[in-house]
């Protein structure tokens, strides 16, 4: 083995305490970086483990770290992912976008908004023609434009992609779409 590779004691997956009071937010999403991973994977596990989205290890999100936007704070001089979320490119004209989790902390502030608005700019200057998600959280989706489309409706590609999901014989999530 590498002697550079992360071994799993050295990896950090703690999610932060934050104060909703005192951290200052920065509003402006932005690309994620190769060391935001572990915060990352401490904010999507922290859903994960309550069966509210799927796992992501490192070795997914280091490798899918160009899909992923981020909205960061400032909490005591140091920069904390608040919120994030990936963007798929799945054929010429279908993206997907997955993981999309806010911390507990900081959920109903406007920040899963303004992180869908930067995915969505996103994959409109890709050329990407729809959006679709699977979710557990319908109404939040609903609520920044997409519409649930029936399965026997979901693109073949969707469902190549599914074939990899350990939730494939027993989905109990719902497709949605967005045209852009």
């Amino acid at each position: 083995m590498d002697s550079t590779a992360a071994k799993p004691f050295a990896w950090n997956f703690q999610l932060p305490q934050i104060n909703p009071e005192t951290i200052k937010l920065c509003h402006t999403p932005r690309k994620a970086r190769i060391h935001d991973v572990n915060a990352m994977s401490a904010l999507i596990n922290e859903f994960a483990s309550a069966k509210i989205m799927l796992a992501r290890g490192p070795l997914y999100l280091y490798q899918s770290i160009q899909d992923y936007m981020l909205i960061t704070g400032d909490m005591d001089g140091e920069e904390v992912v608040v919120a994030c979320g990936g963007l798929h490119v799945l054929w010429e004209d279908l993206a997907e976008i997955r993981s999309v989790a806010v911390h507990p902390a900081l959920q109903n502030r406007g920040l899963g908004r303004q992180l869908i608005d930067a995915i969505r700019k996103n994959a409109v200057s890709l050329g990407v023609k729809d959006l679709f998600v699977f979710t557990l959280a319908p109404k939040f989706f609903s609520a920044v434009g997409f519409t649930e489309m029936p399965r026997e409706q979901i693109p073949p590609v969707v469902w190549a992609e599914c074939s990899k999901c350990p939730k494939f014989y027993k989905c109990d999530e719902i497709g949605m779409i967005q045209h852009l």
